[in-house]
């Protein structure tokens, strides 16, 4: 052996993968603060396409050669193109539609509920058991997005957060698809023909883009779009399920929890927002909620719900 040849333990290697981990989780948590800036200078559909074209070149290829063409039902095929429609179009346009108007802390506080919708749907389509600690963190989590939402007088719920209420509802539905999915393709296919399908049902709306607001916007703002759509959706994603496996899924999902306090932090921080008492004290309530729910010390592989 080379006698500068080092290794480090395993264990020493599994506590290296949490600050990976926790690094996507940041870069995930300031896709709401780099959307709110990316709507000041395009329209909601010209951002959700531009995105997809650059996602799909680096997904392809990046991971083409770990690519085969699934050969399944036409049923499956069906599915495969209904969560491109809805985890991906739907999603992305729904999300940048709502920050046009909505509190960028408020959406991700609203977001963060998506693991325990996400189980709400796999009751009705898994018939999967949920017991009294999952809707009592249900309610919790819940209550905690109705206080974010509290100015010290009225509740501020406006058309933004609505949309943005559509953006976590289709990334739940999108998540059961893939539940659904796995029995019959892999995690690549899965990405890969996924995000295909959402860019391939925007094409046909092209002549709705603000292409004014697109010829203006300066060389900066295109390249925030594009290279934060990589970074964002394509290589953190990789990177995220590559390193995730190290510490199992319950452990790993946990950490997502702190993206509504990042987009607190970018709010401050890039916007100039500042953050309320009831935004803290909602985002805390939530992710007490998210993990009184679904926290499991010996999770199954059947029972992943909520896995990036």
């Amino acid at each position: 052996m080379n006698r500068f040849d080092f290794t480090l333990p395993p264990n020493l290697m599994k506590w290296l993968t949490y600050p990976i981990l926790l690094l996507c989780v940041i870069i995930w948590g300031s896709n709401f603060i780099i959307g709110k800036v990316l709507v000041d200078h395009f329209d909601p559909y010209s951002i959700t396409v531009i995105r997809l074209i650059a996602i799909n070149l680096f997904l392809w290829i990046f991971a083409s050669k770990y690519f085969t063409m699934p050969k399944v039902p036409p049923r499956v095929w069906i599915v495969i193109i209904f969560s491109g429609v809805i985890g991906i179009a739907a999603n992305q346009y729904t999300f940048f539609l709502g920050l046009v108007t909505a509190n960028p802390v408020t959406s991700a506080l609203i977001l963060a509920l998506a693991p325990i919708m996400t189980a709400i749907f796999t009751v009705f389509v898994f018939s999967e058991r949920r017991g009294l600690k999952f809707w009592l963190g249900a309610l919790l989590a819940l209550s905690g997005v109705i206080l974010s939402t509290y100015n010290g007088s009225v509740i501020v719920f406006g058309l933004g957060e609505s949309v943005i209420i559509l953006t976590m509802l289709t990334f739940a539905v999108f998540m059961v698809l893939i539940q659904w999915l796995a029995k019959y393709i892999n995690a690549i296919q899965i990405t890969l023909l996924s995000n295909t399908f959402g860019l391939l049902v925007l094409i046909p709306f092209l002549p709705a883009a603000d292409y004014g607001r697109m010829a203006a916007a300066g060389v900066p703002m295109w390249l925030l779009l594009v290279i934060s759509g990589i970074i964002v959706h394509g290589l953190s994603n990789m990177i995220w399920n590559r390193e995730m496996p190290k510490v199992g899924a319950a452990n790993a999902s946990l950490l997502m929890n702190m993206e509504p306090f990042v987009a607190m932090v970018g709010a401050a921080l890039v916007l100039g927002s500042t953050v309320r008492a009831t935004e803290i004290i909602g985002a805390i309530l939530i992710i007490a909620g998210v993990t009184l729910s679904l926290y499991r010390k010996r999770q199954k592989q059947s029972e992943k719900i909520y896995e990036q």
